[in-house]
């Protein structure tokens, strides 16, 4: 399988998603290749301004003092800081029980309650496209975060913009 539009050689400046068990390292060359297999080889988005809504509140909910200092300090830099924005790079959501329930309810419902209004980078101007596009993705995504629960394992899901 190949991802839609990832930005492989990371030239492309954007939202890019990753999702993974704890301590496994993603295998890009794999990922990028018509044989990968996201269970295996670890879970690939680009541009899915609504998973990263979702994924935001979810980091918003497990860091909320991180979160508070984070605006605080927003107000003290330049006016076109992008702080307000959540989360980047080396931060992680932990796909716990509740953030998995919720992450079904949203892919459901089509994510219709995290319209992204924001993320210059995120690719929002065609997140209903992104939601289809993913659907397939996102739902093995799911069933990987579960079967990783059973199993006591750990997932975690970091983004880059």
């Amino acid at each position: 399988m190949i991802v839609s539009g990832i930005n492989k050689e990371r030239k492309n400046m954007g939202l890019d998603q990753y999702a993974k068990l704890k301590g496994q390292k993603l295998n890009f060359d794999k990922i990028f290749s018509d044989d990968s297999n996201p269970k295996e080889d670890g879970f690939v988005w680009r541009k899915h301004a609504r998973l990263q809504v979702f994924m935001n509140k979810q980091w918003i909910k497990q860091n909320e003092h991180k979160y508070k200092k984070q605006l605080q300090d927003a107000c003290n830099k330049e006016p076109f800081s992008m702080d307000h924005l959540g989360f980047n790079a080396g931060e992680v959501v932990y796909m716990t029980e509740e953030v998995v329930k919720d992450l079904e309810e949203a892919i459901k419902n089509d994510y219709h309650a995290y319209f992204a209004s924001d993320g210059f980078f995120w690719g929002q101007q065609f997140q209903e496209h992104s939601v289809k596009e993913y659907k397939k993705l996102d739902l093995q995504f799911l069933e990987f975060c579960k079967e990783a629960l059973k199993n006591k394992q750990v997932v975690e899901y970091e983004c880059s913009w």
